[in-house]
């Protein structure tokens, strides 16, 4: 075995996020060095993607495990929709919820809380225990492992805007942000 090999990427996003579905996705680990995932009642429902993203998602926490071990793991929500027994990946979700996470390259993550506490933090009901710094290193984080389009803000309550060019301010994103990737292999397929 090969251990210096490079996975293959069986993978792909097609579509576009509001409007796509993924072949071959891949489903994330519920948690691993320095990351978790948060919402224990959809667990491998709502945590499928392609390669690449997964792939972010565990750099960016063995990189924060390391960094900041004494801060929570970040924590990791919805990515797209899937179910393993019908083979049916990404699309539109059940219900309606998520107009978009239909193509693998969409994830929700929580704000860093500054009391160390690994859970749930709404910036509008609750800004004292907002640590906009840390937040702005872990988004850092992810500039640095994925080439994203656009991240998305609840910008009443936060000046993300530090990070010009990616931060977006859009309502409905005050208990996370929520991460755009660029298709890898582009948009055409």
């Amino acid at each position: 075995m090969d251990t210096n090999a490079v996975d293959p990427n069986p993978s792909i996003a097609r579509g576009y996020p509001c409007n796509g579905y993924i072949s071959n996705a891949l489903n994330m680990v519920n948690e691993g060095m320095g990351y978790y995932h948060y919402n224990p009642e959809k667990i491998d429902r709502d945590d499928w993607g392609v390669l690449h993203t997964i792939y972010m998602i565990e750099a960016m926490g063995r990189d924060w495990g390391r960094e900041y071990a004494w801060w929570p793991r970040i924590g990791v929500g919805d990515l797209s929709w899937g179910d393993a027994a019908t083979q049916q990946f990404g699309g539109s979700w059940p219900g309606g919820d998520h107009a978009c996470h239909q193509n693998g390259l969409e994830v929700d993550v929580r704000y860093v809380q500054n009391d160390g506490v690994e859970g749930g933090l709404n910036i509008a009901d609750d800004p004292w225990h907002f640590d906009e710094d840390a937040t702005t290193d872990l988004i850092s984080y992810l500039l640095r492992r994925a080439n994203v389009d656009s991240i998305f803000v609840n910008g009443d309550y936060s000046s993300l805007d530090t990070i010009a060019g990616f931060i977006v301010h859009k309502g409905g994103h005050s208990d996370h942000f929520h991460v755009r990737i660029v298709d890898p292999d582009g948009t055409s397929n």
